[in-house]
């Protein structure tokens, strides 16, 4: 019996580092997150592997994903092959997605993952600032040439402005291709997110001297999500994140974030 007693022991001393490290790696969640290929501050950027990440979307992830023991892996990539990827279950969330009616099918919008609401601006050269009016009405602008990068969404008014009135080019694969063509005097307005100049201060240092924003119109394009897949990402999972989110967002710690990234006037 005691023979027996001895052998159970030992068994149990070989299992319990085990069932540790078992229980470990089933609590430390990877969460998967996939980022633009591109330098959107102050609201998010990622380099290399996703490991040199930062700006106010993705400190907030990080935050939240430490309260529920969550390992965050971040893919940068090209915005096309985000949705894609979004769209097979291929990562658990896309940041800083617009909601509409097509990703809806394979998307989970909730108004609790909302992390900023944004604005549209035209912007023009500084040399050329006077020959431009500033008005609220799109067709307004409908004379000149225009450009936007294509696979964002901009909200209903320019949505439909692009359509009806505008002679605008959408082919370029972004907004950095669309300020050097502005740059370039290949066309005489850029249509772009309101905080395109600052997220594009460190790779196109030039346009805070050669472009403005003029100060109307400012059109809003609506609010941004933290994206969640229906494939990848169970309601209980969401809901856990959520849950942890709320809880960051009354703390003290959200509110030194908010100040941070200044960016009180673009939460909804």
């Amino acid at each position: 019996m005691l023979k027996w007693h001895s052998k159970a022991m030992g068994i149990g001393k070989v299992l319990w580092p085990v069932c540790l490290l078992l229980a470990t790696a089933a609590s430390a969640q990877d969460f998967v997150v996939a980022v633009e290929e591109s330098d959107n501050h102050p609201f998010e950027y990622a380099r290399g592997d996703g490991a040199e990440h930062g700006g106010f979307h993705l400190e907030e992830i990080d935050q939240v994903a430490a309260r529920l023991d969550w390992h965050v892996v971040y893919k940068p990539m090209p915005w096309q092959r985000a949705l894609r990827s979004l769209q097979l279950g291929r990562v658990d969330a896309l940041s800083y997605l617009a909601r509409t009616p097509e990703r809806e099918a394979y998307t989970v919008f909730m108004p609790a993952a909302i992390q900023h609401r944004q604005y549209a601006g035209l912007f023009v050269r500084r040399s050329q600032r006077r020959h431009f009016p500033e008005s609220s009405q799109p067709c307004t602008y409908a004379g000149y040439r225009m450009a936007a990068a294509s696979n964002y969404f901009y909200g209903d008014v320019v949505q439909k402005a692009m359509h009806s009135c505008w002679q605008i080019e959408i082919t370029a694969s972004s907004k950095e291709e669309v300020f050097s063509k502005l740059l370039a005097g290949r066309i005489d307005i850029a249509v772009a997110y309101g905080t395109s100049l600052q997220s594009l201060a460190a790779s196109m240092p030039e346009l805070d001297s050669q472009v403005v924003a003029l100060r109307q119109p400012r059109w809003l394009i609506g609010d941004f999500y933290l994206g969640f897949s229906r494939k990848a990402m169970s309601a209980q999972r969401i809901a856990r994140y959520l849950q942890a989110q709320q809880q960051f967002r009354s703390s003290s710690d959200y509110q030194r974030l908010v100040r941070k990234y200044n960016m009180k006037e673009f939460l909804p």
